[in-house]
């Protein structure tokens, strides 16, 4: 069985999906797996990226090997907007 979840942003369940550059994408930056990308995802990004840390880590979530501002901004907009986890 194939899925697309490309063809719209309402593919995904509870259209929990972002239109990024006008590609239905999922969110990003739940880098400690707890379902909600909050201040403590965002802590761990930032202590990353001040770090200079580079390789292949769950805080690198724009997935170019090295954690800097790029991925911090991107943690902290999902955590602003109360990013989640949507289920049946």
């Amino acid at each position: 069985m194939n899925y697309d979840f490309t063809t719209g942003l309402g593919q995904a369940y509870g259209s929990n999906q972002i239109s990024v550059s006008g590609v239905p994408s999922f969110y990003g930056g739940d880098v400690n797996q707890d379902e909600t990308i909050d201040a403590s995802d965002v802590s761990e990004t930032d202590n990353d990226a001040f770090s200079s840390v580079s390789g292949y880590v769950r805080t690198d979530v724009t997935g170019d090997d090295f954690v800097d501002a790029a991925d911090v901004s991107i943690v902290d907009n999902n955590a602003f907007n109360a990013v989640s986890v949507v289920r049946p």
